[in-house]
């Protein structure tokens, strides 16, 4: 949370203290806003509301672990989410096109993962890893969200386009076309994983040059 939802972060908490008959001290609030302000405000919001109205859960005041326990639940959720949307444009548009997703933390988690094109270079047997792999780092980006993100993913034709000179087109839009414009606008600055870029090639090379089987 920024500073901006501290407002309503302490309006929302004397509500709910209202509704179990609790002082919400400044002390207490100190307390709660600590150890919830590494969360989005709509994400703490949600948890909270989803405390008090669970049948399991409401008769007790939420304690900032119960928030918490909400959260990263939604955040598996959204994780999940998260991966099927990419594994659609993994096999719908390709390692070819760059493109740009409506969700800053995909583009954040890709980065990481070493970028589209290699991402799409997975085989079969890789995938269940690459999808653990996705969820936990997306996962860890919902809790502590990430410095920076790259404003786009970058596809063979862009790379291969920008190395000779050639004119580049922009990249497609996945998802929210509004929220795809507005990751672009938040994202940029120096990547934080700096790839190899005989790794790279090498990789685009096996995309673009056709295997040849060898006969006995």
């Amino acid at each position: 949370m920024q500073q901006s939802d501290r407002r309503q972060f302490i309006a929302l908490m004397v509500d709910i203290g209202e509704r179990y008959s609790k002082c919400i001290s400044e002390p207490l609030m100190g307390i709660y806003w600590q150890a919830l302000a590494c969360f989005e405000w709509e994400d703490v919001e949600n948890a909270l509301q989803a405390h008090i109205h669970n049948p399991d859960t409401r008769q007790f005041f939420p304690k900032p672990l119960d928030i918490v326990r909400f959260i990263e639940g939604s955040g598996e959720t959204k994780a999940l989410r998260a991966w099927t949307i990419v594994q659609k444009a993994i096999c719908r548009v390709g390692v070819y096109q760059s493109l740009a997703f409506d969700d800053a933390l995909i583009h954040a988690v890709i980065e990481d993962m070493g970028g589209w094109v290699h991402l799409c270079s997975m085989t079969l047997e890789d995938a269940p890893f690459r999808a653990l792999e996705f969820q936990k780092r997306y996962l860890s980006f919902v809790i502590q969200k990430p410095k920076r993100y790259p404003r786009y993913l970058f596809g063979i034709n862009e790379i291969e386009n920008t190395k000779n000179n050639y004119l580049i087109s922009g990249p497609l839009l996945i998802g929210d076309v509004e929220r795809a414009k507005a990751v672009m606008r938040g994202g940029g600055g120096v990547p934080l994983l700096i790839h190899d870029p005989k790794t790279v090639q090498s990789l685009i090379e096996s995309f673009v040059q056709p295997t040849v089987e060898k006969k006995l």
